[in-house]
């Protein structure tokens, strides 16, 4: 019987669309009280049965997961990471030039400031102690209103405020760019036309992102605009990409609305209506209302935030907090070759490629679907979890990007302001014949990181992604190729012959899981199953199941460590999934919404 239980990127920062709420959500009903139509918060207030969790992987999610265990001395937490370093995708670097330093990021660089879906980054920020090393970029900053497509041989800036300008000043600004830019005026008609379209046949349970788009509003929209962003976010295909996984509250509830999709959709852009996700609502559920608005006022006014030292700082400082910690021991070169569990009573059993083995409470696994199939049919004291490995299994698909860092002496480099450009699908090969996904003015994006004086110019180039998913690995560059192939990316698209100071890249394989058509009934399925063989002593949490962003990752660590101190009966990290989760909720204005305690 179905239980009734509930729930970029490395490249994310270039574009997001999410809407942040702040409200909850109807509970899970393995989350109520006796006062039925209230929220339980979850604590980390001790317990008579003191906790024994394992925590697999050292990436942020992992990191992350195991700082919030810690918190409570009733836990016993053990971190088993294979590789000797603890941090995952979060890599920066401090180079020394002339003048100063210049910091390069090779992984995530700058995440989304918008309350819902930050709330629990911010609130991990603040409680190592890093607030004041948060750099943030104003919403009316040049990086955050100036967003360019390459498209089809130029920049195109996209419609949007412009800074310093008024009203009068923005609509005829808007209006003299939609008139002279052929793709803007196309993209204009296919807006205007799109409530003449038909909706979808209700039964069709998901489609991709490309179908979506281009049945909705046209080829402009599908091939161009949402490519690009999509480029930016998953580096992945749009046709391949899960709609009602990604898209949800358009594909779920707009597009069938009675109001229409246009209707709909504007409220949504103006605020009078938005959509609540289960996750970040139980995510605000667990910040202490003073804590919630000091992060609020924070947070307001700000369109992205870094850290003065890099992404990798943060890494550092959950090492440091993690490793101090009383309650926790951190295992690093130690590959897990099998998970298991003998009965129903029986404990977690996690056992090393060294042949040494240990029993836990609860396992936590935040490695890909694939790894975590492999450790679990790897017993052989059990009959094997296959209805759970299936599963897993079909949840397999990441894209390779390699990041190019390149550091310029002339700090007027570009003529252009903003925080980078994206680069859509339908450009043809000659013109990106290196398989570019997108470029980073990194020196306007993450103001404040370098103290090279004079300044310089820093850009990235990422390479690859889903362009290069039938590659073999003698295929992809190394470091040299891949540095010349940014330089030609650059000189062709923006007319830059200079020679930079520094420049280096890394190669990220599989670095960004793929949430493909039919995502969320296989994860639905994946959070049954899980439930019913291990009764949920085995969770899962990160980019290969709840969303490929640091935020995404900080939060369902948040919420799966907070679940597992309360001792929550079924929890597996998927309830966002389930059919009467996934819908989420919508409400108010934002303001009515983040306004109310």
């Amino acid at each position: 019987m179905r239980p009734r239980c509930s729930y970029c990127r490395t490249i994310e920062e270039l574009w997001t669309l999410a809407r942040p709420g702040v409200q909850p959500l109807t509970p899970p009903r393995r989350l109520l009280t006796a006062r039925a139509a209230s929220f339980r918060r979850f604590t980390s207030a001790p317990s008579t049965h003191k906790k024994n969790i394992a925590v697999i992987g050292a990436g942020v999610t992992g990191l992350s997961t195991v700082f919030r265990l810690s918190q409570d001395q009733d836990a016993r937490v053990t971190l088993y990471e294979k590789t000797p370093k603890l941090g995952g995708w979060l890599q920066s670097e401090i180079i020394e030039v002339d003048g100063g330093e210049v910091l390069f990021e090779y992984g995530p660089r700058t995440l989304r400031a918008g309350l819902g879906g930050s709330l629990s980054t911010l609130e991990l920020l603040f409680d190592l102690g890093l607030k004041d090393d948060i750099l943030a970029t104003k919403t009316d900053s040049p990086a955050a209103r100036n967003r360019y497509i390459y498209y089809p041989d130029h920049l195109v800036r996209l419609p949007g405020p412009y800074a310093g300008a008024g009203v009068l000043g923005n609509v005829l600004m808007n209006v003299m760019q939609l008139c002279s830019e052929p793709l803007l005026w196309k993209l204009a008609m296919e807006v205007i036309f799109e409530p003449r379209r038909p909706v979808r046949d209700r039964s069709i349970s998901d489609e991709s992102i490309g179908d979506f788009m281009k049945r909705r509003f046209g080829p402009n929209a599908a091939d161009v605009v949402a490519s690009a962003f999509f480029h930016g976010i998953y580096a992945g295909d749009l046709y391949k990409l899960s709609a009602r996984s990604i898209l949800r509250i358009a594909w779920d509830e707009f597009e069938l609305s009675e109001r229409g999709f246009a209707t709909e959709l504007m409220d949504h852009f103006n605020q009078e209506k938005f959509f609540m996700p289960y996750d970040i609502a139980t995510a605000r559920q667990l910040v202490e209302k003073e804590k919630y608005k000091e992060i609020r006022r924070f947070a307001a006014g700000n369109n992205v935030f870094t850290l003065r030292r890099g992404m990798g700082q943060l890494s550092t400082a959950l090492e440091s907090s993690i490793r101090g910690a009383s309650n926790v021991e951190i295992k690093t070169g130690s590959e897990i070759k099998y998970i298991s569990r003998g009965g129903e009573s029986a404990p977690m059993t996690v056992g090393l490629v060294d042949g040494a083995s240990s029993n836990y409470d609860y396992v936590i696994s935040t490695t890909p679907s694939t790894a975590l199939s492999q450790q679990l049919l790897a017993s052989e004291k059990n009959p094997p979890p296959t209805s759970v490995t299936d599963l897993l299994d079909e949840n397999d698909y990441a894209v390779t990007v390699m990041v190019v860092n390149l550091y310029y002496a002339n700090p007027n480099l570009i003529p252009h302001r903003g925080f980078g450009y994206l680069i859509p699908r339908s450009i043809p090969l000659e013109l990106n014949p290196e398989r570019a996904l997108g470029v980073i003015f990194a020196s306007d994006s993450s103001a404040g990181q370098d103290t090279a004086d004079p300044p310089g110019t820093k850009l990235t180039v990422m390479l690859g992604g889903h362009w290069w998913d039938d590659w073999i690995l003698s295929d992809l560059p190394d470091e040299e190729s891949a540095i010349a192939m940014a330089k030609s990316v650059l000189a062709r698209h923006l007319l830059i012959a200079d020679e930079p100071i520094v420049a280096k890249a890394r190669l990220h394989r599989d670095a960004i899981p793929q949430p493909t058509v039919g995502q969320v009934t296989r994860m639905d399925r994946l959070h049954e199953a899980m439930e019913r063989r291990f009764d949920g002593r085995l969770k899962v949490a990160g980019a290969w199941y709840t969303g490929v962003g640091v935020n995404d990752s900080i939060r369902a660590g948040r919420i799966v460590a907070a679940a597992t101190l309360e001792g929550q009966e079924g929890i597996t990290g998927l309830e966002r999934y389930t059919p009467e989760n996934f819908k989420g909720r919508f409400s108010g204005s934002r303001v009515q919404e983040e306004g109310s305690e």
